[in-house]
């Protein structure tokens, strides 16, 4: 295999909580690679078993491993921790009970260092343990990202990547991955999946994947939350828990209760957000009156559903009365429930 001309250093980034049965085996995958110039970073997320000592026992005979000791966080936490005394321009999760490929590393770097747009670089997989098989992801799409996780969380990706999206959110406990590879890609950015086997995912009753099916309602929730615009955009509205009819559920509420937008002339690049506003203002904090559109804080004021012209919401009138005083408004949020009633919002900076 022919690797970079530099061979850029490449951070693995491994959260451990009490996998002192299978670390062993995810190590000795890790440091079997090919592609020599690693780092291997494991994050104790405050085990009570014996992974601490295993790992030291590792450090003692390799140099490139490396201990950080947090107390229990979850596994967000944890690589954010790593990452951020990670040495790396590369960065690759792999967790503790999982085993890779000895090419999986050297053919992810050749990938990513081939083209500026590619993002994230993934590989086949195939289950192990309590499950055999390959575990089969659909060709990466941006629309269908929204409503299934089409990558793993062992993906290569750029540290400078995480770095500008803000990490991995540590407010979501559950389908974590899944929130990190919507930040990173929804903007754009292209994802390369590697044909061969790179990846095998131990399968076990006692692993995260089984337990965060117990937790859907709350990552979907929270995923909403954070990312108004990308399911507005993909999916016409909210993700539901029957993720692969949303977009037919949003398409009938937007039939029984149409919106309609009007936005300043140079504030086009908000109007996902405002089409999301009822949301983004259902989860903002106590004051409701200032919520963010992305980075951008804006001020919202609500209007009372009431009776009203069926041409012209009180928003509406509200926002061509701002436009002509010369005031820096966003623009205003209109929707008609059974005909006659009007729910608005005008949006300023």
């Amino acid at each position: 295999m022919q690797f970079a001309k530099n061979n850029p250093l490449v951070s693995v980034i491994t959260p451990a909580y009490n996998t002192a049965e299978y670390i062993a085996e995810t190590l000795d995958s890790v440091l079997a690679s090919d592609y020599a110039n690693i780092e291997v970073i494991v994050v104790d997320d405050g085990s009570s078993d014996n992974t601490v000592n295993i790992v030291k026992e590792y450090m003692a005979r390799d140099e490139r491993v490396k201990l950080i000791c947090q107390a229990n966080a979850g596994p967000s936490r944890a690589r954010n921790n790593a990452v951020e005394h990670a040495l790396g321009e590369y960065i690759l999760p792999v967790d503790s009970d999982d085993i890779i490929s000895k090419h999986f590393i050297g053919a992810a770097v050749e990938a990513i260092e081939s083209d500026s747009d590619i993002m994230v670089v993934t590989c086949r997989c195939e289950f192990f343990g309590n499950r055999v098989g390959e575990w089969k992801f659909a060709d990466f799409k941006l629309s269908n990202l929204a409503t299934e996780n089409q990558l793993p969380a062992t993906s290569l990706y750029r540290r400078r990547d995480w770095e500008r999206i803000g990490g991995y959110n540590e407010q979501i406990i559950a389908r974590e991955d899944w929130a990190f590879w919507i930040a990173m890609l929804k903007d754009g950015g292209d994802v390369v999946k590697l044909p061969e086997v790179g990846l095998y995912y131990r399968v076990r009753t006692a692993s995260k994947r089984f337990q965060d099916r117990k937790l859907k309602a709350f990552a979907i929730d929270k995923l909403n939350r954070f990312f108004p615009d990308f399911f507005q955009r993909e999916l016409g509205g909210k993700l539901y828990t029957q993720r692969s009819h949303s977009r037919r559920i949003n398409a009938l509420k937007r039939f029984f209760r149409p919106q309609s937008i009007r936005l300043a002339d140079a504030k086009q690049g908000f109007e996902f957000y405002m089409k999301a506003l009822p949301r983004i203002v259902k989860y903002a904090a106590e004051d409701k009156t200032e919520v963010r559109f992305g980075s951008e804080h804006v001020t919202v004021e609500e209007f009372p559903v009431a009776f009203g012209s069926y041409k012209c919401s009180a928003a509406h009138k509200a926002y061509q009365q701002a436009i002509e005083r010369g005031e820096d408004v966003v623009g205003c949020y209109s929707e008609r429930r059974w005909l006659l009633f009007n729910k608005s919002y005008l949006v300023k900076k």
